[in-house]
């Protein structure tokens, strides 16, 4: 029988190399990916998108769990089209999934990248000068927008709804990620840059800084983002896997656009508990690309532990039909502060692959110093809100 020192010697090695084991489920802590800001490709950052995870994250599983470049690579819960892209980057096909179809946009129009040189070209092409008719939403959308400013942003709209060719998406792309912000790169006067806030309250917040919309012209803001996006090269191989993307919008409880068996490996987030409103903070990003939601397109928001878990449930339930044998599932949560009380939403995710044909096989809880998400929401560092990353992994043993 082990001594009570070799067994805390264990123990402490055991935590040196990140292993923790709690009622024999293991857990593995520690830093497997950076926690600094902005390490990955620039494409990654073109637009920016409330509770979006790092690009590290879906680069760590990816690099652990695929091994050839045949694999598909697939986020119910797209959002931005970080795991996607990344996928790409990495040399893997991917599939693109969200409710929403401004997530679509979002990720779509980084399939084809097209150079810096032609997206300059027909960026110098586009006459924004032309004159628009005035619409009673104008009265809300000027407490953003110099009158002139708010003249090039319609007829940038216009003309992005009239075309679907890469530069133009790609274009659009980079106006959508300069319609709000805090600084003078913004088409804006002084907002919030991941948050659409309401018109009367951009209203106040002039009044009580003392400033009016200015004019700023588009075109030239445009070309400073793409400049800043493009200045790294893609990988050689990215066009060559993104091409055989395919971007669906569907309930993750029902994937009826995919076939049972297609996915090698699933990375994804899904909506916190009761955290972020996708639509309310997105509705100027929807104004510019004329999406009017369905009931049944708005993302969930759930007010109850009750009502995630039996979401999330029915999302894996429907990942292991769509999950290869062997394949693997790698489901992104934090922890959420319900008045006095965390909950560790790991641990109701993993109770929840019990009636599916998910077997969950651990936990990695990426140990941060610093994530810009928990500041945006006021939370210190690794102690409540969704400071930290936890990983949980299924086996599709199905």
């Amino acid at each position: 029988m082990a001594s009570s020192s070799e067994n805390k010697r264990k123990e402490k090695a055991e935590r040196m190399n990140g292993v923790v084991r709690k009622k024999e489920r293991k857990i593995l802590t520690g830093e497997f990916w950076t926690s600094k800001q902005r390490q990955s490709h620039p494409i990654h950052y073109v637009v920016s998108y409330r509770a979006s995870f790092k690009p590290e994250l879906p680069a760590f599983f990816i690099g652990k769990y695929l091994e050839n470049r045949k694999g598909i690579v697939f986020d119910p819960f797209g959002g931005r089209g970080t795991t996607a892209v990344q996928a790409n980057l990495e040399g893997y096909a991917a599939i693109h999934n969200d409710i929403s179809p401004m997530s679509l946009f979002l990720a779509k129009s980084r399939q084809t990248v097209p150079s810096l040189e032609k997206l300059e070209k027909a960026l110098s092409t586009l006459d924004l000068r032309t004159k628009v008719k005035e619409e009673k939403e104008d009265e809300g959308l000027l407490h953003f927008y110099h009158k002139d400013t708010l003249k090039e942003i319609k007829n940038l709209k216009k003309i992005l709804s009239d075309s679907d060719s890469p530069e133009l998406q790609y274009l659009g792309l980079t106006a959508l990620s300069r319609l709000h912000g805090h600084s003078n790169g913004f088409f804006s006067v002084y907002s919030f840059p991941q948050i659409s806030i309401p018109p009367l309250a951009q209203k106040r917040n002039n009044e009580k800084k003392g400033v009016v919309p200015d004019y700023r012209e588009i075109k030239p803001r445009i070309l400073q983002k793409m400049k800043r996006d493009l200045k790294e090269s893609l990988t050689p191989f990215y066009h060559e896997f993104s091409s055989r993307n395919r971007y669906t919008n569907h309930s993750s409880l029902d994937l009826f656009g995919l076939e049972e068996n297609s996915v090698d490996l699933v990375v994804t987030s899904p909506p916190f508990l009761d955290k972020v409103n996708y639509e309310e903070d997105n509705w100027l990003r929807y104004w510019f690309l004329d999406i009017e939601l369905e009931k049944d397109q708005k993302p969930s928001i759930f007010a109850t532990l009750a009502g995630w878990c039996e979401f999330i449930q029915g999302t894996l339930a429907e990942l292991s039909r769509v999950v290869k044998p062997g394949g693997t599932v790698v489901m992104e949560v934090g922890e959420v502060r319900k008045g006095k009380t965390v909950f560790n939403l790991d641990e109701y995710v993993i109770k929840c692959a019990e009636s599916t044909g998910l077997v969950w096989e651990n936990t990695y809880i990426n140990d941060q110093k610093f994530t810009k998400l928990a500041n945006c929401w006021n939370v210190s560092n690794n102690e409540k809100g969704t400071n930290s990353n936890r990983c949980v992994v299924f086996r599709n043993l199905k």
